[in-house]
């Protein structure tokens, strides 16, 4: 991780928050022992009970070459305007965004790396910050694309969003060598 992802303010917070701690150890551990990404057989929600609100998972369609959202955790359905479960990706963004996240997606899985949005809300007296990890996992055959996305956020989602619609975004690609280094610093 070089300086500058260690002197960003959000996603410092985001490494260390103890709601992604669960689940980023599980993947990265998978990934860092077993030299693959996990599957959905691999996954036991119930391990990560601090989590489980903040989880969505994302099949890929090949049919409709969209992303499926096929769970959705209550925090993560809170911050949308609709309801995600069985929602398309291009239903629940506009078709830019929609096509921008699911190339993002598209890279993650095939690099086999993880990636971290932060976000800072445009407010205009507190320091308001969101991350979303975004996870690539196998689904249950080994050959199709699953998204694991967790969305903390360090401020009531529902209320904030529809007041502060300006964001400033930044990506942070990890790789196995990142996730070794934030081991050792744990």
């Amino acid at each position: 991780m070089s300086d500058t992802l260690k002197n960003n303010d959000a996603f410092s917070k985001a490494l260390k928050c103890p709601i992604s701690d669960g689940v980023l150890s599980w993947w990265s551990d998978y990934r860092l022992l077993k030299g693959v990404i996990p599957s959905m057989e691999d996954l036991d929600v119930f391990k990560f009970p601090r989590s489980l609100s903040h989880l969505a998972v994302f099949a890929y369609d090949r049919e409709k070459d969209d992303y499926v959202c096929r769970l959705s955790g209550e925090m993560v359905n809170n911050s949308h305007p609709t309801n995600l479960k069985n929602s398309l990706l291009s239903e629940v963004y506009e078709q830019n965004l929609a096509d921008k996240i699911k190339s993002e997606w598209d890279h993650v899985f095939e690099s086999k790396n993880a990636l971290c949005v932060t976000a800072q809300l445009d407010h205009p007296v507190e320091r308001l910050y969101s991350w979303r990890f975004i996870l690539p996992l196998y689904n249950t055959t080994g050959r199709g694309k699953v998204i694991l996305s967790l969305s903390v956020y360090d401020y009531d989602a529902a209320y904030y969003h529809n007041k502060y619609l300006k964001k400033k975004y930044c990506k942070h690609e990890l790789s196995t060598d990142d996730f070794a280094k934030r081991r050792e610093l744990r």
